[in-house]
């Protein structure tokens, strides 16, 4: 075989004999040779692959230049975005391609004023689509460019092909490569996630291909797809206007947009059509594909439109940057995998896709963990080496960013773990020296899940209790600085700090010599998070039915006279009022007086005796 398509090796063996794909032979004896040659065309059905093309290895979407930019103008945002080569544009036409090295090499002779024109390759080398891979390799060589222009049937610049694609596409031709395609059938979509949400995906998949628009699902939705985990959390990446395909979806489907222009997307938020809730899909977040460059370590991104392929590379993680393409229809379901991200979903790795990845967002430190927590996976060596490295780079992160990283960690099914996964290899101390993992976490957060009470405030989001139980045995000085650095807000760190103040003189509510009346007043103006914090965190058990009771009782008590019912008896109002009530409600809930005449006979004590209202009307 003059090509690699047709597979004669396969044929070969099939009719007995063997060799490989470009050469094999096979000996036959007493066949007539039209019956051989009958046999021969119905294996070649099967075994002749159909020729790759251009449009099999391109990348849509490009960064380009134009020839009467200086380079002083375009300098900076090519470095930024760091490809090797970029098309030359005049009147929309490719005139020539313009090299990092040629640029650089200008930049050293102090030659920014220079066009662009009198720098670049000069020479109008493109290729369509529908261009086989031959004539890719042919054009590569003759043209000595490593970047190949795309162009539709009218010249207008498309997208790009580059010698990375061709030996990626070599490397999967290899004999010795495993194949990596892989398929998600609908079938598979809806025994993951359900009808409706598989529904809502083929909805917008149709629309996609009725308009001609390249749309992949993208994000942990795609991972937990092939991990056979439920995610409704899902994201479209589309390679042109993201936000006039969104609208387009709104229009048809209705349902509410939002739209957010200086980020290029959109979320929907579509129409309940079933009654199985878990199914429903909440929103939908749209995004035209982009770039993404850190101005400097710990910056929030500057963003460049882009295709899918450089849009998946600013993921976090090699098993984030997986995709589905929904259209064409005819690519509906094929998972799109340029960074390895299935060899480590196979491989159970969490790998970083860059070295500086940790240093342009450190935050990333902390998802590694919480999806080797999340996933049971490990860290891979490489990764953790530079996870290490980068460590004093969260001292630049903002507390809120942080804090958010850390909220979600605490949203997974065993958050102790985690946390404590990060005290061990130093994360917690590099957002904070005070910041540790008390030694009764893990029991009480266990606890969390295991106990609960009537006679205690109902637990609600589990998240900011967590928070309590975790923060609260750290000691009130240094959570004070804590919550700083968190930037919590007055009132939770209100809150925080009294669980923390609580627990460090817990111990004294379950002493028997302390009345009920003085433990309600240390716990009267505590918040609910706190005081279940406690309760859960305490190991002595009179102190956990102290809490019981001043919730479910103590709190309740209240004296039958009032201040009108002191008015009545011609006193006058001020602060001895509230002396009173309190002496009378302490009075009850030590179980000094049981009723209403014995609270009578404390009152006139208190007034005659005591002349605590001295003052008459």
């Amino acid at each position: 075989s003059t090509v690699d398509a047709i597979n004669v090796g396969e044929v070969a063996r099939l009719m007995g004999g063997g060799g490989h794909g470009r050469a094999a032979a096979a000996t036959l004896h007493d066949r007539p040779l039209e019956t051989i040659v009958e046999a021969i065309w119905k294996q070649l059905e099967t075994h002749v692959s159909p020729v790759a093309r251009v449009a099999d290895l391109m990348s849509y979407g490009v960064q380009t230049v134009e020839a009467t930019q200086p380079l002083s103008a375009v300098i900076r945002r090519l470095r930024q975005i760091g490809h090797e080569g970029y098309p030359v544009v005049d009147e929309g036409k490719v005139v020539g391609l313009l090299t990092r090295r040629d640029l650089d090499r200008a930049d050293e002779h102090q030659m920014r004023d220079l066009l662009v024109r009198d720098v670049m390759s000069a020479g109008s080398v493109t290729l369509k689509s529908s261009a086989s891979v031959s004539e890719l390799e042919r054009t590569l060589v003759n043209s000595g460019w490593g970047q190949i222009p795309i162009v539709d049937e009218a010249g207008n610049l498309i997208g790009i092909v580059t010698r990375t694609d061709l030996l990626k596409y070599w490397s999967k031709e290899h004999p010795s490569s495993q194949p990596t395609e892989r398929l998600i059938t609908v079938q598979q979509f809806e025994t993951v996630l359900g009808q409706a949400a598989t529904q809502t995906i083929q909805t917008v998949a149709e629309l996609a291909q009725k308009d001609g628009v390249s749309v992949y699902l993208v994000g942990g939705v795609v991972r937990d797809l092939l991990l056979g985990r439920a995610n409704f959390d899902i994201d479209f990446v589309v390679e042109g206007n993201a936000i006039a395909f969104a609208e387009a979806v709104q229009k048809q489907q209705s349902g509410h947009l939002t739209v957010f222009k200086p980020f290029g997307t959109a979320k929907w938020k579509p129409l309940s059509t079933t009654n199985e809730m878990p199914e429903v899909v909440d929103h939908i977040d749209f995004a035209s594909a982009r770039y993404e460059f850190y101005e400097h370590p710990t910056a929030l991104p500057t963003v460049y439109d882009s295709s899918i392929k450089l849009d998946l590379q600013r993921r976090d993680f090699t098993i984030n940057t997986l995709a589905v393409q929904i259209s064409p229809a005819a690519m509906f379901g094929h998972v799109v995998d340029f960074y390895g991200g299935l060899r480590d979903l196979e491989a159970q790795l969490v790998r970083v896709l860059h070295s500086l990845s940790f240093i342009d967002d450190p935050t990333r430190i902390l998802r590694a963990f919480r999806f080797e927590r999340r996933l049971g996976f490990k860290i891979e060596t490489r990764t953790s080496e530079l996870i290490t490295t980068a460590l004093p780079m969260l001292g630049r992160i903002t507390g809120e960013r942080l804090r958010n990283e850390l909220t979600l960690l605490l949203k997974e099914d065993q958050p102790e773990l985690g946390l404590i996964n990060l005290q061990e290899r130093g994360v917690l101390a590099a957002i904070h020296p005070s910041l540790v993992v008390g030694e009764g976490v893990r029991a009480a957060f266990q606890r969390v899940r295991t106990e609960q009470s009537d006679k205690m405030p109902s637990v609600g989001d589990r998240t900011d209790l967590y928070w309590h139980i975790w923060l609260g045995q750290i000691e009130p000085e240094l959570l004070k600085a804590i919550c700083e650095r968190l930037l919590f807000g007055r009132k939770v760190s209100d809150s925080l700090l009294q669980a923390a103040e609580l627990l460090r003189h817990v111990d004294e509510l379950g002493r028997p010599d302390v009345r009920p009346s003085a433990v309600a007043s240390r716990l009267e103006n505590v918040s609910e998070l706190a005081l279940l914090a406690v309760w859960y965190v305490s190991d002595n058990q009179q102190v956990r039915d102290r809490l019981q009771q001043f919730w479910s009782k103590w709190r309740q008590i209240q004296p039958v006279a009032t201040g009108e019912t002191l008015q009545g008896l011609d006193l006058k109002p001020g602060p001895c009022f509230k002396v009173i009530l309190a002496r009378l409600r302490q009075a009850w809930l030590d179980e000094l007086v049981q009723n209403e005449t014995e609270e009578r006979q404390l009152l006139d004590r208190l007034i005659h005796e005591e002349r605590i209202c001295d003052d008459r009307a």
